[in-house]
């Protein structure tokens, strides 16, 4: 390595633990909605386990995919006296070092992975903490892995890091989805997947699970419409506007802010729904794009894109670490090469820095629904939208 590329990867070190550091420096000063108190919550599991001697998401039911574990119980075992909360920022801090030299190759990588780096923790440092402060970063991390191994053409493992990412926290199946639409070898890019899938489920087995291994997607089927989420802005207004049974209420069961209001229910059925429609849509025609001849790569971007924004704008769920999912498929496109990729970086960075001033920064006028919190998630909200109808049109511009 030449000296050259070492300073800019020592450079590179030196920003990720900036950005890390300017995380926890800004959640200090939200002491009100508390951006790292999901973690106290992953402590309470750790000890749990530890104590009833059961293992969420295998023996007994869980929000999370079992493989979430993993990562709760490695940064409980390194916060040790600590506690969680130190062993978290020190685990995903870490995580990110590897996962961003991993993508510059250590430092040997030119000019197009170094901007996929930097977009990353520009996209962190605005997005705020909830960026270091949820189990969805583990999850990003072993999609980085996954499109690391894509751009070095090892499709097959890429598809294994995509399908074990998804069994952390679900949004990387938005990129096994893009790669078997764009790959050429789709019959063995689905037997990868069904073997990765197997060989999680078998382990879930050995350490003696059951239909719990699922619970994941049960748990949630009850959930009403998150304030945050794109749906439920137009109850989000009613409330504001003072409607008759409109309003906001704490879920004490799922630790979770929701809306409540005529049709709040059944929309919140329905939406699960219509998040399977968007995502066949998208498959639909990122096969169509596939039989007139795109450029592979260039698909497999988009319809990441497509799909993490289908994963986002369709559900009911609309926490803020939801917008981080984002990041990969931006990256995606500077990794790659793909021409007028500057509006969805515009966006998403756009995305990143209002969903941070929605939580942590105005959280509590958006929960008095006071004028500035009301219109920072509706702005938010519909840049969703906007960058859903981009990435949609020129996936069927590629199709048509």
């Amino acid at each position: 390595m030449t000296k050259l590329k070492a300073l800019r990867f020592a450079g590179l070190l030196f920003a990720t633990i900036l950005v890390h550091f300017w995380l926890i420096f800004e959640a200090q000063q939200n002491p009100q909605t508390a951006p790292f108190n999901d973690v106290n919550l992953y402590e309470f599991w750790a000890n749990q386990v530890s104590q009833s001697h059961t293992l969420l998401g295998i023996d007994t039911p869980w929000v999370y995919p079992f493989v979430a574990l993993a990562p709760i119980l490695l940064a409980n075992f390194i916060g040790g006296a600590n506690g969680i909360l130190t062993g978290w920022l020190i685990l995903i801090g870490l995580l990110n070092l590897i996962g961003l030299s991993a993508l510059v190759d250590w430092g040997k990588e030119g000019k197009a992975a170094y901007r996929a780096a930097s977009f990353y923790l520009a996209f962190l440092a605005l997005l705020g903490p909830v960026a270091i402060g949820r189990i969805d970063s583990a999850a990003t991390f072993v999609a980085i892995l996954g499109l690391v191994q894509l751009y070095r053409d090892r499709l097959r493992l890429a598809m294994v890091f995509f399908t074990i990412g998804a069994w952390v926290k679900i949004w990387p199946i938005a990129a096994a989805i893009a790669l078997f639409s764009s790959t050429k070898a789709k019959v063995p890019a689905l037997l990868v997947a069904g073997i990765a899938c197997f060989g999680i489920l078998a382990l879930g087995f050995f350490l003696g699970g059951n239909q719990n291994l699922f619970s994941f997607v049960t748990t949630q089927g009850n959930r009403g419409l998150q304030i945050e989420s794109v749906a439920a802005t137009f109850w989000v207004w009613a409330a504001h506007l003072k409607v008759p049974g409109a309003g906001i209420y704490f879920d004490n069961a799922l630790v979770t802010n929701q809306v409540s209001g005529a049709f709040s229910t059944e929309v919140s059925f329905l939406l699960g729904y219509v998040m399977a429609g968007a995502l066949a849509i998208t498959v639909w025609l990122g096969l169509r794009a596939y039989r007139a001849g795109a450029d592979h790569k260039q698909l497999f971007v988009v319809v990441l894109l497509t799909a993490t924004l289908d994963l986002i704008v369709f559900n009911k769920v609309g926490s803020p670490q939801f917008e981080g999912w984002l990041a990969v498929p931006v990256m995606a496109g500077l990794l790659l090469g793909l021409p007028k990729w500057r509006i969805p970086m515009a966006i998403g960075l756009t995305i990143a820095l209002l969903t941070n001033l929605i939580y942590p920064v105005f959280y509590m006028d958006l929960m008095m629904l006071g004028d500035l919190g009301v219109w920072l998630l509706t702005v938010r909200n519909a840049a969703l939208l906007i960058l859903l109808v981009w990435a949609n049109l020129r996936l069927q511009k590629m199709a048509a």
